[in-house]
């Protein structure tokens, strides 16, 4: 070992060092899957501004102090598919928005409903989409959302998606914790002027300040993209229900002794099997006579703004009324209302929701841009070019490095050998982390093994250049320890 190697690397963790070399691999090899979550991210979080735009002139009307029924708006809009089942009623919150009468359509996909727009001021339909989820997203914004969501491959596709969100908390902590690191020293846009050496500080710096700053958000979006993941999503959805931190959807039974049965989620309105027992189903003319009732209900119970109205699945359940996620609401309050009374069946006040829920749905809700329109999809937009940007900065950083003596493929040195703790601890990392989200604990073990697989190459280097022909490299070399390999 040299003189310099010993006095950079011996009696230190290989920790540090090992951390900087996963952070390369990530970028290098995860880094392509985050360029493509951050740029479609950074489109989606504009598709809501213009799919307002696009879609204008069915989702805003001529206001009107003196609207129809939402019974006739809703019968006008069964008139165009009589043989669709009701699924939802979105009523008009303001005087210039259409409602939207949601129709189960067989031959949508997907979650999919055909959605009917009508003018509250004429009753007329005016526009026929199909649209998907509460957010209620047309078809543009649905586009935009499968590319970033699976690149329109399925559930083959999703598998980029978690990956690129798996790894993006990772690299986020540990790249700020290198930069901090590194900076906390004398190397801060440090050497000669116009060096190569200067010019790949430089950069490095700039590449920890738009890491640093964009810390919070890169942590958010990962940390939040994983709850939709298919095999992170599904561990964190066992934790929810070990913990009991899922809240219970609001009762629509009518029936006292069937109120403490599970009840059904939004998903079983939409044609859901039947009980054991054959039960009545109400016609589509009664459901659209029920709905006025409902939106008073609901409203006089203090429920605001745009509301969705779920008809019952027969005429042992009641409607239930939310409030849907728009932007600047931080609260999303629900009630069950007997159609043929108005009286209210059940309450479920999101201030009464287990703060994981709470959690869940701000989180969700920042994550797609909803939580506070425009100023936020803005700031993701931004943040989605600076994480791409981010991405494309250590392309250059690994250009600058190029290939140095003892080092393969500009893979960052020194090659610290692990002492016993640090290897249980990277042990205990990979079972535990790396069990809990899959495919992060996959790559990383493939990461790991490579790792090992180099160390061994670049001590084989390491041993051939001593060599008094190689001196002047050794020399060269050993003004930049950290790319050293220890023996």
């Amino acid at each position: 070992m040299t003189d310099v190697q010993a006095s950079t690397g011996a009696k230190k963790s290989g920790l540090a060092p090992l951390i900087r070399r996963i952070h390369f691999y990530a970028g290098m090899f995860i880094g392509p899957f985050i360029i493509i979550a951050a740029l479609t991210g950074a489109l989606y979080a504009l598709a809501p501004t213009m799919e307002n735009v696009v879609y204008r002139d069915i989702l805003k009307v001529a206001a009107t102090d003196h609207p129809v029924s939402l019974e006739e708006q809703v019968t006008n809009a069964q008139a165009q598919y009589p043989d669709m089942e009701l699924a939802q009623v979105w009523p008009a919150a303001e005087p210039q928005d259409s409602t939207r009468v949601l129709l189960a359509d067989p031959e949508l996909e997907g979650g999919r409903l055909r959605s009917i727009f009508v003018n509250p001021g004429t009753g007329e339909v005016i526009g026929d989409e199909a649209s998907y989820s509460g957010l209620g997203e047309l078809p543009l914004r649905k586009l935009i959302s499968e590319a970033h969501h699976d690149l329109y491959l399925g559930p083959p596709g999703e598998l980029y998606a978690e990956l690129a969100a798996s790894w993006m908390w990772f690299v986020a902590l540990g790249g700020v914790f290198l930069w901090l690191k590194r900076v906390g020293g004398k190397r801060f846009f440090t050497g000669r002027s116009g060096s190569a050496k200067a010019s790949r500080n430089w950069w490095t710096n700039v590449h920890g300040i738009i890491g640093a700053g964009l810390l919070v958000a890169m942590l958010g979006l990962s940390v939040t993209g994983l709850t939709w993941a298919p095999f992170s999503g599904n561990n964190v959805g066992k934790t929810v229900e070990f913990f009991g931190w899922k809240s219970a959807p609001v009762n629509t039974a009518l029936d006292p002794a069937k109120a403490a049965a599970p009840a059904s989620g939004h998903e079983h309105h939409h044609g859901a099997a039947a009980a054991e027992e054959e039960v009545e189903t109400y016609t589509a003319a009664e459901l659209a006579s029920h709905v006025d009732t409902v939106w008073a209900t609901a409203k006089s119970e203090g429920l605001t703004g745009s509301l969705r109205l779920f008809p019952p699945k027969d005429t042992d359940h009641a409607w239930q009324a939310s409030e849907r996620w728009t932007p600047w609401r931080m609260t999303s309050d629900a009630v069950s209302i007997n159609p043929a009374t108005g009286a209210v069946v059940d309450r479920l006040p999101f201030n009464q929701l287990p703060l994981f829920s709470k959690l869940t749905s701000w989180g969700i809700y920042l994550h797609m841009g909803i939580l506070f329109g425009l100023p936020l999809q803005i700031l993701l937009f931004f943040t989605g070019i600076g994480i791409t940007a981010l991405c494309l900065i250590g392309y250059v950083l690994w250009f600058k490095r190029g290939t140095r003596a003892g080092a393969i493929a500009g893979v960052p040195g020194p090659y610290q050998p692990l002492g016993t703790r640090d290897k249980l601890l990277v042990a205990l990392f990979l079972l535990t982390v790396g069990v809990y989200l899959p495919v992060f604990g996959v790559s990383l073990a493939a990461m790991l093994l490579a790792d090992w697989v180099l160390s061994r190459r670049v001590k084989a280097l390491a041993t051939r250049a001593h060599t008094p022909k190689q001196a002047a490299s050794k020399q060269a070399v050993s003004e930049d320890p950290e790319l050293l390999p220890t023996s």
